[in-house]
């Protein structure tokens, strides 16, 4: 199997949705994605997602679907030596706008995550592999892919834990003004922020969202980093103004989070 791994950007109104074909294995250590739906399917090999603790199996033609601002990693496996994944990244206004069409309630979630079914999966598969293909979103088949979804899989069951806790509601309230310098940040000024102990902040944040107070400062830093790498031409400068030690350390965490190395992430079309 050639091991290429493509990635389109497509604007649609005011949102920004991301398209990718994986080929090459792709492990992820604990992570979130900010206000993103990921929503994938498997062609070929095995990924063990990580989700509230619990580890779960996706197979070749299952779909799996990552709510926003929720932690999980994946350890990725090749079967017969094949490792193949279609990906989006759905912005959570433009899912749940499509969402709230169906039913006004917010406190929604999902029966299930990981997911097989062969009508959904065909019809995601050809949605992907179109618009990686061609030089716009075609909007209609993205909205009913979404609306199919969340009318077969939709429930009010409890919600999946995510980050957006009322706890640290004024910590990330600051973080999302991003009027601070990353390099600058650490968990004593998180700590400062909440008015709390530095050492019973990094204990209760690390319980309480699932990630310490220092991996998630490290994802800030590589979302950033991923944001910066299509318009610098300097790994280094990179690093620099994303907060990283250095360039080595950067690379590092980066591969942690993608999988892969910032050079080669620059790298695909």
């Amino acid at each position: 199997m050639k091991k290429n791994s493509t990635m389109k950007e497509i604007s649609f109104k005011e949102h920004k949705l991301i398209f990718k074909n994986i080929i090459k294995k792709h492990s992820f250590a604990k992570h979130i994605h900010e206000d993103t739906y990921m929503i994938g399917i498997c062609l070929h090999g095995k990924g063990v997602f990580t989700l509230e603790n619990e580890k779960n199996e996706v197979n070749e033609k299952m779909i799996f679907i990552i709510p926003p601002n929720t932690v999980h990693s994946c350890i990725s496996y090749d079967i017969d030596g094949k490792w193949n994944f279609l990906t989006c990244f759905i912005p959570k206004d433009f899912f749940e706008n499509i969402a709230s069409s169906i039913c006004s309630k917010s406190n929604y979630t999902f029966k299930k995550y990981f997911i097989k079914d062969d009508k959904l999966f065909n019809h995601l598969e050809e949605l992907i592999r179109t618009t990686l293909l061609s030089e716009k979103l075609i909007d209609e088949e993205i909205i009913n892919f979404i609306t199919l979804f969340c009318e077969k899989y939709m429930t009010y069951k409890e919600k999946i834990k995510t980050i957006e806790n009322e706890k640290f509601e004024l910590l990330f309230k600051y973080l999302k003004e991003e009027s601070y310098e990353l390099k600058e940040l650490n968990f004593y000024k998180m700590a400062e922020i909440m008015k709390m102990n530095p050492y019973y902040f990094h204990r209760i944040f690390s319980k309480t969202i699932g990630l310490t107070p220092q991996s998630f400062i490290n994802f800030l830093r590589v979302s950033k980093a991923t944001k910066l790498l299509k318009k610098y031409n300097s790994l280094a400068s990179v690093a620099q103004d994303c907060g990283f030690y250095d360039q080595s350390h950067f690379t590092k965490e980066f591969k942690k989070y993608h999988g892969i190395t910032p050079k080669n992430f620059k790298n695909i079309p």
